[in-house]
């Protein structure tokens, strides 16, 4: 089965992925850092914190 993930930020839609997918990607839109993780059927996706220097 695919899954379609859209960016926590600004809701842009970023990809379709399947079960068993670990993925790391930068939203096109809002440049936001997110990981994507697709586990039996479990969609988990974080956005990653960076410290600006």
């Amino acid at each position: 089965m695919n899954y379609y993930t859209v960016c926590p930020t600004c809701g842009y839609k970023l990809l379709k992925a399947s079960d068993g997918s670990n993925i790391e990607i930068i939203c096109p839109k809002c440049k936001e850092k997110i990981i994507i993780e697709i586990d039996n059927g479990k969609i988990v996706v974080v956005k990653v914190l960076t410290e600006n220097k």
